[in-house]
């Protein structure tokens, strides 16, 4: 069983990750060869009964509420209490969907 300070950690930490790739990718886009460095930062936190939900979006998107900054296809991530590891959900449903899904024992490693 882990903490919230341990599941913030593991975020912190996959979230590095993606920034790290997302960013080694660039754009697909030859008008955007050049864009700036992307930083990503969690922006809501729930709590629930299996763990924690964390939600996050560029920190440039959540400073600014630009919608050049906006992410798409940043689905949450759940953060497992008992077993430590982290998973993610979707966005082509309500993020309750994916929590009942979760719950029936439907889930998808990050």
């Amino acid at each position: 069983m882990i903490d919230f300070e341990t599941a913030h950690r593991l975020v912190s930490a996959g979230l590095a990750e993606r920034e790290r790739r997302m960013n080694e990718f660039g754009s697909a886009l030859p008008e955007n060869k050049n864009k700036p460095y992307l930083h990503l930062a969690i922006s809501e936190i729930t709590e629930h009964d299996f763990g924690w939900v964390f939600c996050y979006s560029s920190s440039e998107y959540l400073e600014t509420e630009e919608i050049n900054f906006a992410l798409a296809g940043n689905s949450p991530l759940i953060v497992d209490r008992h077993d430590g590891r982290l998973y993610t959900t979707g966005t082509a449903h309500p993020l309750e969907y994916y929590l009942d899904e979760y719950r029936k024992g439907i889930r998808t490693p990050a």
